[in-house]
């Protein structure tokens, strides 16, 4: 996972973040986050990490960092 984010425009606040793939596998999400996979886990079965619909049990977990950052960018800043 590639995280590439820019804020040229120091009056303005906007950012653009540059991803490599708008998903990514939970094994790769915790090497970038640090997180365990126990966490990540308990994260998606949660729904705190949303995660690309899936059409059968077998498939890959892949955790959406496009709605991950959305989320992100609509909380408010404390």
């Amino acid at each position: 996972m590639l995280l590439n984010a820019t804020n040229k425009d120091t009056t303005m606040s906007s950012i653009a973040i540059h991803l490599a793939s708008p998903y990514c596998t939970k094994k790769k999400y915790a090497e970038a986050t640090g997180q365990s996979m126990g966490a990540i886990n308990q994260a998606v079965t949660s729904g705190k990490l949303p995660i690309m619909p899936k059409e059968s049990r077998n498939e890959a977990v892949l955790i959406n960092l496009v709605a991950l950052f959305k989320k992100a960018d609509a909380q408010k800043y404390v």
